[in-house]
């Protein structure tokens, strides 16, 4: 019976002068032929046997992707021992307990993970015999790969058939067992011949493909294609020294790589590269690209021909020039993602199945490539959905020669995993179409059920909130409510780690307010239910397993328990190395650590951590800091590089670069105490420190232009009361008071300066004057707008001081400022949270704050909407709230307007039902 061995031996002998595997070094490629590497696994399975390896005997493989870990691999499997191939990314405990569980004899180890197997054999309390996958200077015992794979044998050793029949176990893959019973795969070599045979009578791929070994060998996705299918049709893989995007691009191009495997995020991130560069160009170049796009979409489903290559040449050069198959493994692929590569011009495969299935038990077909879908079942493989529901979505059942018998040892995980005649579950959720492509879902035990009864898929959510340019990596867990009495009831909260590379190129220094806003108006285009209205934002990486899957459980606890999924503040996650403590040492590191305790107090600063995200300084107090930087060191920055700042390292690197004045020179070397940074807001507010044009756009005289913006808002008024049945209340409590003051509304809409400057008399109007964000006035429209209303643009992100200044200036001269505490529009009318800056500002200039609540508008004009509706609207004026009842306690106060605001909020809407 012809076996995977004999399959690949026979291979390697008629391509004896084909190259097997090039390792892309520093300094050029190394290529190995078929002809040397079947000799050297050869010499490798006669050495085994030497060394007292039995058949069946169990080899560990721990190290990162070679051509010696290949070598090893089919090595091992050629003697009849059983492969037993761990993450090296794996704790200490881990790795002894999957030593420990597979009694492995035999260890190949790489010199990056020797340290860490010392470890383990330490924590055994014995030491397994262990062979180095890669020459060293100082052996310490490891035996050497190359001695083994020139180990003479006999003639006779290389025409006898090699040992193992298709029932004997080639693989021992374990899967998990941190803690507790472990849980590994055990793969025959009949499992992996009938893999082999079934994924090539679809894909029918030639010896003449080179194909890119990227994802981790340890696992059976990256097996199949890399290892058993390479072997068979004799088609050479592609190693890199090492794995970064300068390496890959390298891999692509030198070696001329044809196929590309990777799991859906890999090409996630490929896609987002793309389409970020691409928002970052010209309005004339975004409709070009989204116009080929959709040309060459209609070419390839209507004609069958690709212009891809022609349309999007770079695009097709960053990826080597010569990649015709792309293949997607390990989870779901979002089908709007697919779709792009597909108008692209590339052609992605999608294949499902786990590694209890060998690897692939469906695979979409070049001729059947239905986007979206993870194709049909392989021939000879059956797959079913059990108890679908109304959607027809149930767990989906596998049966077939690629099926493993059961776990290894572990009866209890048997009885779980099969059904009482004999198909595995899977533990995934999916559904057929009429043509029978099989759709996945989610994972059955990821499914989020919400209090209503909906279940959510969050895989589905997750790729539709991940379009967000801003986002790097998104979760979407259900956090159960502890307080509404259902044990199964869950809210959506979504932890988020932002795109760092895309906030510095657009000089966005906070990310929590941005992201939310952006998510927000992601969600709207969702069914209610699916809408994550809580979002947890982190600096640190998602936790995720060897195939880039987010280890759920482990995130879901971590929210649960109380942590948010934030990232830490401890000295775990950031090691001290001296560089570091040099860094905060110096004058300016002191500095620095000085103004971050005034908020951040009792927190060890390490230069790595994010000055929001880890640290928790919002917008304010960030900018708070580099004022204190500025006026104690007598320097400044530049506004736009010190936006791209967003760790301590950088900002204090930035610091080295700055403009300084004479003055620093007197300043002396090191800092005593904290006092030194302590700059109130009244020297930040200053006015010598506003610009001229800035002081004149606030303090200037409007008295010809604001009667006609009277007159004009007046007919505003009349039409709102008409067509918007607008009701005000409490307009007294504005009248009363004399400029200069604060007016704080809450914000719904575009249109809440428009019907507020509507109701204010004359003498308010005249002195009236807002800061909003430049963005939105730089049109040719909005700049009338803006003139109309007396806006003042400012760019609060790039320079937020700035904006606090034009501020304090306008209300020094007597003018009276309308400032929104949320910051953003609100798309369902609830209040987001306040920002103090109001609150600084009147305690600083002891100026009173009238809170006044605008309901209604967010139905008049939503954001992210184009279209207008009539909808009833009320706004009304509170009383004023005055600083000295605070004592200079501005959280107090702004913790008060919006407890002002929320309660008119709510006798308005009271009053409606």
């Amino acid at each position: 019976m012809e076996t995977f061995s004999s399959r690949f031996i026979q291979t390697a002998e008629q391509r004896a002068d084909n190259t097997a595997m090039t390792l892309l070094r520093p300094n050029g490629p190394e290529r190995t032929t078929f002809g040397s590497m079947l000799s050297q696994i050869r010499s490798l399975a006669y050495r085994l046997s030497c060394e007292g390896i039995e058949f069946g005997d169990r080899v560990a493989i721990i190290g990162e992707n070679h051509p010696n870990w290949a070598m090893a691999y089919l090595g091992i499997l050629y003697r009849g021992a059983i492969a037993v191939p761990l993450d090296p990314a794996a704790t200490v405990e881990t790795l002894a307990n999957f030593l420990e569980n597979s009694e492995a004899r035999l260890v190949f180890v790489s010199p990056t993970s020797f340290e860490k197997y010392q470890e383990v054999c330490e924590q055994l309390g014995n030491s397994i015999r262990a062979v180095s996958l890669q020459p060293i200077a100082n052996p310490n015992g490891f035996a050497s790969f190359a001695d083994w794979t020139q180990t003479v044998r006999p003639a006779e050793f290389d025409s006898n058939p090699t040992p193992a029949t298709g029932d004997d176990i080639a693989l021992l893959i374990y899967t998990s067992g941190t803690t507790g019973v472990p849980k590994a795969v055990p793969l025959t070599h009949g499992n992996i011949y009938a893999e082999v045979e079934g994924v090539q009578e679809v894909m029918k791929i030639s010896h003449r493909e080179v194909i890119l070994s990227l994802l981790p060998l340890f696992h059976a996705y990256s097996q199949i294609v890399n290892l058993w299918l390479a072997t068979v049709i004799g088609a050479p893989v592609v190693y890199l020294n090492e794995v970064n995007s300068e390496e890959i691009a390298r891999g692509l191009k030198e070696g001329g790589v044809t196929i590309l495997t990777g799991v859906p995020r890999l090409w996630y991130l490929f896609h987002k590269k793309i389409f970020d560069s691409v928002r970052s160009q010209s309005r004339a170049v975004r409709s070009l690209f989204r116009a080929l796009l959709a040309t060459n979409g209609w070419l390839r489903d209507s004609l069958g021909i690709n212009a891809g290559t022609l349309f999007f040449r770079k695009v097709h050069q960053a990826f080597g020039g010569r990649l015709k198959l792309a293949i997607s493994a390990g989870s779901s692929f979002d089908a709007a993602v697919a779709n792009d590569f597909h108008r692209l011009g590339f052609t992605i495969l999608q294949g499902y199945g786990l590694t209890e299935t060998a690897g692939a038990a469906t695979v979409t077909r070049i001729e059947d490539n239905k986007v979206g879908s993870v194709g049909k079942p392989l021939n000879q493989v059956a797959v079913r959905i059990d108890e679908p529901n109304h959607e027809g979505i149930g767990e989906v059942l596998i049966r077939g020669p690629i099926v493993m018998a059961g776990y290894y040892q572990n009866q209890e995980a048997n009885r779980k995993a099969f059904t009482a005649d004999g198909w595995f579950r899977s533990g995934d959720l999916g559904l057929f179409d009429h043509d029978g492509h099989l759709y996945i879902v989610g994972r059955k035990k990821d499914v989020i059920i919400l209090p209503s009864g909906k279940n959510v898929y969050p895989e589905d959510v997750e790729s539709h909130y991940a379009k967000s340019p801003l986002v790097g990596e998104i979760c979407v867990l259900g956090v159960r409510n502890g307080s509404d009495g259902f044990a199964l009831s869950e809210r959506l909260c979504a932890v988020v780690v932002p795109d760092f590379d895309y906030l510095k190129l657009n000089r966005i220094a906070n990310a929590r307010e941005p992201i939310r806003f952006d998510l927000d108006n992601l969600g709207r285009s969702l069914p209610e239910y699916q809408r994550v209205r809580e979002y947890v934002v982190r600096a640190e990486a998602l936790p995720r397993t060897a195939t880039r899957k987010i280890r759920r459980f482990e995130l879901q606890k971590q929210v649960e328990v109380g942590t948010n999924g934030e990232s830490a503040r401890d000295e775990g996650r950031f090691v001290f190395k001296r560089e570091d403590r040099e860094l905060l040492d110096s004058r300016a590191g002191q500095e620095l650590c000085a103004a971050i305790a005034r908020h951040v107090p009792q927190t060890r600063i390490h230069p790595e951590m994010n000055l929001e995200l880890d640290l928790g300084l919002d917008s304010l107090a960030r900018a708070e800091c580099i004022a204190s930087l500025e006026q104690n060191l007598s320097m400044k920055f530049d506004d736009t590089a010190v936006v791209e700042a967003l760790t301590v390292a950088d900002l204090l690197t930035l610091t080295n670069n700055a403009t300084w004045t004479e003055r620093s020179a007197e300043l002396p070397p090191t800092i005593t105490s904290h006092s030194s940074s302590e700059k109130d807001w009244s020297e930040l507010l200053r006015n010598d420190r506003v610009t001229r044009d800035e002081l004149s756009s606030v303090a200037a005289a409007r008295s010809w232009t604001a009667f006609s913006a009277f007159l004009l808002l007046r007919v505003v008024y009349v039409l709102a009361r008409v067509f918007l049945r607008l009701e005000v209340s409490g307009l007294e409590n504005l009248k009363r008071l004399k400029a200069p003051f604060i007016v704080c509304p809450n914000h719904q809409s575009y249109l809440d300066p428009i019907l507020l400057c509507a109701l204010y008399p004359h003498r308010i109007l005249r002195s009236i004057f807002h800061v909003g964000a430049r963005e939105y006035w730089n049109n040719v429209v909005t700049r009338q707008v803006a003139k109309l209303l007396n806006i003042v643009p400012v760019d609060p992100d790039t320079n937020l001081m700035s904006a606090m200044r034009v501020g304090a200036a306008g209300l020094r001269a007597g003018k009276i400022l309308n400032i929104y505490p949320e910051g953003e529009r609100s798309f369902d009318g609830e209040l987001h949270p306040f920002k103090k800056g109001a609150a600084i500002l009147s305690t600083e200039l002891q100026l009173p704050i009238l809170p006044v609540a605008v309901d209604g508008v967010y139905k008049v004009w939503a954001r992210k909407s184009r279209r207008v509706r009539l909808a009833k609207v009320k706004i009304r004026f509170g009383e004023p709230l005055y600083p000295q009842s605070f004592g200079g306690r501005n959280d107090e106060l702004t913790a008060k307007l919006k407890i002002e605001i929320e309660r008119m909020l709510m006798e308005m809407r009271q009053e409606r039902l």
